[in-house]
């Protein structure tokens, strides 16, 4: 049987993994030719090599893999393997050694060596393991093939049987096709355009969203104005480039937090969003692996009550969602700050009745955890307090919040419940609970905003060299709104909550990868796919037969064949990653080991499909 996988990220190496595992089992009279396929090396475009060694991952090194395990439902046969931190303790420095033309070799020999369960990897660092595990892939492939094809896929056609695949330099028949895409660029907004047209008319220059480490900051000058626009993950990548990359360095102070020593070819960086505030600093683990907090309130037997009942409004599964947050917050708080009170008979009236609980919970208002200024910080702005002042207070509170640790600090234990709620989160969408207006309104444009905002924010290290960064003069955060405009040649830079500010520059940068939005893509295969009928972006029927149409393809939630124009699943024909957000939910989250992983089922769950009916 020939597959074809178009991905070489993490993704399609799970599934060629998996493919590999299942084989003699599944199909073990007959040989797989597996071609993997990609344009850019293994590891795909986020995790290349030799890019900048600085820009890190958000993500522990204990919590990534890339091996299947036991906490799978219905897995398959597995082989067993390390985890990000412990290949990078045990395993790396033999393979670096045993590939000295890889880039920045030294460094990463360096990193490696250095790397704990609870530290962060650079993002380089990830795609040496995930090239490593391709290779252990093919070492182990028996008499099945597996070819590396460095190209663009241009085209997929059906035939009968099996389909054609075409790249910028051959095609070739396969029997079955995975598509494990990721972010793809897309064409410019029209907001986007004018700005670009502006800058290119006036010599000024304009970073586009995309991937933060590709673009070329040589041309910034030192000192001058630069406006970053966006304040999540991206942000803090080009910070780096623009900090640390060009020869600054940081120093830890005697308070424990930072400071920042400038090179003098730092840009002054002035870095807004319409939140204004950067994504909440990631809470130092303390997790073992596979240890999560365990639901209390959406467990399995009440979600499937909510199923039986028919739909769920958002604000019943939010209610719900604080309360698990909730619940570990005062766990933790009471031994901590409350010892007087009765833990237990706190916990026992809590599960009972939250709302009633909290009410009568003698505790002072500074200690109760408040979503309303967790969700907009500027309700906390002291008033008169300088706008700066205020934002480096907010910055070391959350950077020393975070450091207290995911099982003993208590609003970072409790944010963390966000992250290991993700699967009950998912069985909303999975399952439908939502109608189609509360899973647009609600989820998709409220939750979705602030659960990223709350809990996938970049390690607390960075948060801290943001406030050393503010300290020394480097950066200076905007209040929320920030607004940019060309005018007399260069950019102009405004905020509402200040009217006489006022800054003009000369380069503006896009801190965001590309929305998900099929119908702009500027990928070949995927203009291809929907022009000709094969895949179509996902709609949901809105109240008053109105229609929404997300961006995301549309695939079938259970089996993940693409769904073509006549919204049917093709036999043979799968399609899995970033651009299925909004069908699937969170889908740019590494593979998590021992909890049941999302990533590693959905691999699981297309390779039986695969072989499902080819006989022996």
């Amino acid at each position: 049987m020939h597959i074809t996988l178009i991905g070489a990220g993490p993704r399609g190496l799970l599934l060629l993994s998996r493919l590999l595992s299942w084989q003699p089992i599944r199909y073990p009279k007959r040989r797989l030719n597996i071609v993997l396929v990609d344009p850019y090396p293994i590891g795909g475009r986020v995790w290349k090599i030799n890019q900048d060694p600085n820009l890190i991952m958000n993500t522990a090194a204990s919590q990534i893999t890339l091996f299947t395990d036991q906490s799978v439902t219905d897995v398959g046969p597995f082989i067993t393997g390390p985890d990000l931190s412990t290949w990078a303790l045990t395993i790396a420095a033999g393979y670096l050694d045993a590939h000295p033309e890889l880039d920045n070799r030294a460094i990463l020999l360096r990193q490696a060596a250095s790397l704990g369960p609870n530290s962060y990897a650079s993002r380089a660092l990830y795609g040496v393991y995930q090239r490593w595990f391709f290779d252990l892939l093919r070492a182990q492939a028996g008499q099945n093939t597996i070819t590396y094809k460095q190209q663009t896929v241009t085209r997929l056609d059906q035939k009968n049987p099996g389909f054609t695949i075409t790249t910028d330099q051959e095609s070739w028949q396969t029997d079955q096709v995975v598509m494990a895409l990721g972010n793809l660029k897309n064409s410019l907004t029209r907001d986007q355009k004018a700005l670009h047209d502006y800058a290119k008319a006036h010599k000024l220059f304009y970073l586009e969203p995309g991937f933060p480490e590709e673009g070329d900051l040589s041309n910034i000058e030192p000192q001058a104005p630069v406006i970053v626009r966006g304040l999540g993950l991206s942000f803090f990548d080009l910070m780096s480039r623009l900090t640390e990359g060009r020869g600054g360095r940081f120093q830890k102070t005697a308070d424990g937090l930072l400071a920042y020593h400038p090179s003098g070819r730092e840009p002054h960086i002035f870095a807004g969003s319409r939140r204004g505030f950067p994504y909440r600093a990631k809470g130092h683990n303390q997790k073992g692996p596979g240890e999560e907090w365990q639901p209390q309130f959406l467990t399995p037997e009440q979600i499937n009550a909510w199923q039986a009942r028919g739909e769920v409004s958002g604000q019943t599964f939010w209610d719900a969602l604080k309360h698990e947050a909730e619940l570990i917050y005062y766990r933790l708080l009471l031994p901590q700050r409350y010892p007087d009170i009765d833990e237990t008979a706190f916990e026992h009236d809590f599960l009972a009745d939250p709302v009633a609980t909290l009410g009568t919970l003698p505790i002072a208002a500074k200690d109760r955890l408040d979503w309303d200024v967790l969700a907009d910080p500027t309700k906390a702005h002291p008033s008169g307090q300088p706008y700066q002042d205020f934002m480096r207070h907010y910055l070391r509170q959350d950077a020393r919040e975070a450091m207290r640790g995911t099982k003993t600090g208590p609003l970072t234990s409790a944010l963390e419940v966000l992250r290991d709620m993700r699967d009950p989160i998912r069985q909303f969408v999975e399952r439908g609970l939502f109608s189609q207006d509360q899973y647009l309104d609600f989820f998709l444009r409220w939750f979705n905003s602030l659960n990223d905002f709350l809990s996938i924010g970049p390690p607390a290290l960075r948060i801290d060299q943001l406030q050393a960064l503010i300290g020394a003069g480097i950066v200076t955060i905007l209040p929320p709104g920030m607004q940019i405009k060309g005018i007399d040649g260069q950019f102009l830079l405004k905020t509402p909550s200040d009217p006489k500010f006022s800054l003009q520059a000369k380069a503006l940068l896009e801190a965001r990868v590309p929305a998900v939005n099929a119908p702009t893509a500027q990928d070949p295969l995927v203009q291809q796919l929907l022009h000709d009928g094969y895949a179509h972006p996902y709609e949901l029927q809105l109240n008053a037969d109105k229609r929404f149409q997300s961006g995301a393809i549309a695939v079938d939630r259970q089996t993940q064949q693409l769904l073509d124009a006549n919204e049917q699943p093709q036999a043979g024909l799968f399609f899995w990653g970033v651009p299925t957000e909004g069908v699937h939910w969170l889908t740019t989250a590494s593979p998590r080991p021992l909890v049941n992983d999302v990533s590693l089922k959905t691999a699981e769950q297309i390779v039986k499909a695969i072989f499902a009916g080819t006989g022996s």
